[in-house]
């Protein structure tokens, strides 16, 4: 998915398109998953329910989750790996370039929280920007 991104963006580019349809599919899909992970819940109004969902699967072993908090108010989990960036740093990507290509990505990450009223979305750190590892808070 990182290289297809980087080179739909590329090719877009070339034909004088900007990122914008990108963004815009990127948080339909992320609302789409954000709607899925509502319905499979007990209580979508639950931050903490929210974490544990998010958290499990195969995504949390990929990106190596650790859930750093989890309370009614406030979710903070760290990736300790992210593919995205790694697969870009192969294609020889500027860090400018990966910035951009990871803050286009977000756009899923914030789009989740339409599945869950009054959250919001924070990356507080990402791998992509020179971090340690992306802290992603979702709040009430």
């Amino acid at each position: 998915r990182a290289a297809t991104i980087a080179y739909m963006l590329d090719e877009a580019r070339n034909l004088g398109l900007d990122e914008t349809f990108a963004r815009k599919a990127i948080a339909h899909y992320g609302a789409d998953n954000g709607r899925k992970m509502a319905a499979g819940m007990q209580d979508p109004t639950d931050l903490v329910e929210f974490a544990a969902v998010f958290t499990s699967g195969l995504e949390a072993n990929v990106y190596e989750m650790e859930t750093v908090s989890a309370t009614k108010d406030n979710f903070i989990v760290h990736f300790h790996y992210c593919p995205y960036v790694n697969k870009w740093l192969e294609q020889k990507r500027t860090a400018t370039e990966i910035y951009k290509l990871c803050n286009v990505c977000l756009e899923g990450d914030d789009a989740i929280t339409q599945g869950f009223e009054g959250v919001k979305f924070y990356p507080l750190k990402t791998i992509a920007r020179g971090d340690k590892h992306c802290e992603m808070c979702y709040r009430k």
